[in-house]
């Protein structure tokens, strides 16, 4: 019997079939899970929200640690000592591990760390290694962070993808798509997001000749105080949506023809595995973490802040059907055969289990 002590947050910006929560309802049903929940932005009364702060600052090691985390850290410590358990698992080390990296822990109890932050945070914050003598196990969500970690704990490292509902995000039966020449581009998120290219991109193709139109999923207009995307707000083949449900966000996905994501940088991305899912192509920017979601079967990366790059590959999509047709079906059959959550789950509890 496993029994898993896991440290968990439920974004409330994640729909409830997206983020790597989701992971948990995937476990087999003799795999027995307790769970200390957390909310990274909770509000604590002064004199505690205080006295947390103060003891977030003496066992954190980076600024993602705060008084809510040394909250939850904690009420999972005293779990930890009174019960049995195969294995501890956080799912956001970057904000939670702390404590247990630094105490005295039973030696039968694993440790599996899940990292979120691309190998530009770790670089600056590479301190942070030294409490993994006490981890059996950190999970990685791409090859590269994977080989970035082994350099620093070697052998510990394992990379495990982010998961995606391929049940919940599927593309529409072809009989309900509508029948016209608009071209339809589908952006998503905010996380790290190149936002100004993606104006750039909108800018360009919007002033040319073919019939496009752009769905921005992002934040509410009014909260929005970049130039560059108030500039494209108004154009008249741009619809902006905020505070869309999974079901809308699902409808958007089916009907777009190709998803867009300019990127400053990433680990995972739960856009880009939602779209593949639905059978759109990606277009996105060329990144090592990328490449262990991506290829050329389904995606064209461009440079870095390069908005020439991201037109270009939109223009050749938009021009040939039987390209942008190969690569929907290929991103679908990625997203089904690598990282359905069941499969995701599965290789996770392998490891999980090889850990005891």
């Amino acid at each position: 019997m496993v029994r898993i002590l896991a440290l968990r947050e439920k974004f409330a910006h994640m729909s409830s079939v997206s983020g790597y929560d989701a992971l948990y309802s995937h476990f087999a049903d003799d795999i027995l899970i307790d769970s200390i929940f957390c909310n990274f932005k909770k509000m604590h009364p002064r004199g505690v929200g205080r006295l947390l702060e103060t003891a977030s600052k003496f066992a954190g090691t980076s600024g993602f640690y705060n008084a809510s985390s040394f909250e939850a850290e904690s009420k999972l410590l005293l779990k930890y000592l009174s019960g049995k358990y195969s294995l501890i698992h956080y799912s956001y080390g970057e904000s939670y591990y702390s404590l247990l990296g630094k105490i005295k822990k039973k030696q039968k109890t694993a440790i599996a760390v899940t990292h979120h932050q691309p190998v530009t945070w770790w670089q600056a914050h590479e301190s942070s290694f030294k409490k993994y003598n006490n981890a059996n196990a950190v999970i990685t969500l791409s090859e590269y962070d994977k080989e970035y970690f082994n350099s620093h704990i070697p052998g510990k490292a394992v990379c495990i993808p982010h998961g995606v509902d391929v049940n919940f995000y599927k593309p529409l039966p072809s009989a309900e798509k509508t029948d016209d020449d608009t071209f339809r581009v589908i952006f998503s998120g905010r996380y790290l997001r190149d936002m100004e290219t993606l104006a750039r991109v909108v800018k360009k193709l919007s002033a040319s000749s073919i019939n496009i139109q752009f769905d921005i999923v992002y934040i509410d207009k009014a909260k929005v105080w970049q130039p560059y995307l108030i500039d494209i707000m108004g154009l008249p083949n741009v619809v902006w949506h905020a505070d869309v449900s999974e079901h809308q966000l699902l409808g958007l996905y089916q009907h777009a023809d190709v998803c867009l994501i300019p990127l400053e940088d990433c680990t995972a991305n739960n856009a880009i595995l939602e779209a593949m899912a639905c059978g759109l192509p990606i277009v996105t920017t060329d990144l090592p973490a990328t490449k262990t979601y991506l290829d050329s079967s389904m995606a064209i990366a461009g440079r870095k802040e390069n908005a020439d790059d991201l037109c270009d590959a939109l223009l050749m999509l938009n021009n040939n059907i039987t390209l942008k047709t190969t690569m929907s079906v290929n991103a679908r059959n990625k997203a089904t055969a690598s990282f359905g959550w069941d499969i995701i789950a599965n290789k996770t509890l392998s490891l999980f289990k090889s850990l005891q």
